[in-house]
């Protein structure tokens, strides 16, 4: 009798879905299946098993806190949707979006200045792409640890995450520890993807093999579908640049009179007249205090407030989906951090520099830590081209946009502007926030440490 997940293999290459599989820990023979049967190229781009440590940081481009973790899996699929598209040239996913936004600067698009904002739509999909546009992409990460040669304190587990043009999704199993061996665990794991796997290719639960699991295991799962704005602003070759989110989870284009009082988030209101136009910048925050956010803390509050005072006026949040030092942010990661922001609007773009960053959002004063500002002026961040630096730093003074810089606890010392070396002819761009009205050594990173021990 031929296998469940052979015959499984050959319905997923029967799909138009491909993928770029990377894998850690376990789950190669999910791999190994897939490419058992004819018809493997129709589905894999490409297979990666970036085993050691130093292997996974060089192909994230980042260093995970914890290497067996629902965060590492989503990144690891967010960089495997971004591999897929590569490998392709199908920058474009897929989204059914409108074409570019003419103006910006420097190829950056920008929906700022006088226009009102229109309240989204349903909270929906991109749609599947049409007929003779191609096949879908797709990255999956699987990360495990599993039985080895020696006492492992923690629990056995599996975190597998996909990506995609509008979706993500995350399935977690702990496997009963002592019932197994590594080689059958490794099973369990390998048919887990396969299962993960042919759902993101549209084929029914009740098709799928089942696992075979211990009575106390349970596979749980969690999915995201992006709203179509999030999907644009997510792709390879963003349609959208920014997007506004407001207290109460609802997206719109440009804070506007219709949507804010005195600066703050209400809810969309009607949308305009035909013809209609309104000063956006009339009520958008003049402010931004632009990061991860991960999480959000009484720290960040605290500087937003202080950045308030000093300005005279509204300070908001700003989140790239895309960064320089991190793998971009997938669906599930971008809707857990928005829920934090339940007071002040945040600005969700895909802008990972500051040059962008002022391209989408002219006028904008950006709240940051000394850390923060001591990369904008390093030359490293501009491939050690000094005058790429300067002409970034000018671009940002060209927007009229300037940095409102606050003290930050690194090395044992607090670090502040003074302790900078800011190029003396952008001096101007940087005002320092004095110690004495913020300090607050509190970390996102401590904080994530602290909640990690306490599970």
């Amino acid at each position: 009798m031929a296998s469940p997940w052979l015959a499984l293999a050959e319905r997923i290459h029967a799909t138009s879905q491909r993928a770029v599989i990377a894998v850690t820990g376990g789950g190669v023979s999910g791999i190994a299946t897939l490419l058992a049967v004819p018809g493997g190229s129709k589905t894999l781009l490409e297979a990666i098993v970036p085993y050691s440590e130093p292997s996974l940081v060089d192909w994230l481009v980042w260093k995970p806190e914890q290497f067996c973790s629902e965060e590492t899996a989503l990144a690891m699929a967010a960089t495997a949707y971004q591999r897929a598209q590569q490998l392709t040239n199908n920058v474009s996913a897929f989204c059914d979006v409108s074409p570019p936004y003419e103006g910006g600067a420097g190829g950056v698009a920008s929906r700022t200045g006088n226009q009102i904002a229109r309240p989204p739509g349903p909270l929906t999909p991109s749609p599947s792409p049409p007929e003779g546009r191609g096949e879908m992409l797709i990255g999956i990460g699987c990360t495990a640890t599993l039985a080895t040669n020696r006492p492992k304190r923690g629990p056995h587990r599996v975190f597998i995450a996909t990506h995609g043009a509008s979706v993500t999704a995350v399935d977690s199993l702990v496997l009963e520890k002592g019932v197994r061996s590594r080689a059958d665990e490794e099973t369990v794991v390998g048919h887990l993807l396969l299962r993960v796997l042919a759902r993101a290719c549209s084929i029914a639960e009740a098709d799928l093999p089942p696992l075979e699991l211990r009575p106390r295991e349970v596979v749980t799962s969690e999915r995201e579908v992006a709203h179509s704005w999030l999907a644009e602003l997510c792709a390879a070759n963003p349609t959208r640049r920014i997007v506004w989110s407001l207290r109460d989870g609802s997206l719109i284009e440009v804070l506007s009179a219709n949507n804010v009082r005195s600066g703050f988030p209400l809810t969309p209101g009607p949308s305009p007249a035909a013809g209609a136009r309104g000063d956006a910048s009339a009520v958008r925050p003049i402010g931004l205090l632009s990061g991860a956010f991960n999480p959000l803390h009484d720290g960040h509050r605290e500087l937003r407030a202080v950045a308030e005072a000093i300005l005279g006026g509204s300070v908001g949040y700003e989140i790239s989906v895309t960064n320089v030092d991190k793998p971009p942010l997938d669906f599930i990661t971008l809707a857990r951090r928005r829920a934090q922001f339940t007071e002040h609007p945040v600005a969700l773009t895909n802008a990972p520099t500051f040059a962008e960053k002022a391209a989408v959002l002219p006028g904008t004063t950006f709240v940051v830590g000394a850390d923060t500002a001591e990369r904008i002026v390093q030359p490293k961040y501009y491939g050690h081209d000094l005058a790429a630096m300067a002409r970034a730093l000018a671009s940002i003074r060209k927007q009229g946009c300037r940095f409102l810089v606050a003290g930050r606890a690194a090395g044992g010392r607090f670090v502040t502007l003074a302790d900078l070396a800011i190029p003396p002819e952008f001096a101007d761009l940087f005002t320092a926030i004095p110690a004495d009205q913020f300090r607050n050594d509190v970390s996102s990173t401590a904080l994530r440490q602290a909640e990690s021990r306490e599970e």
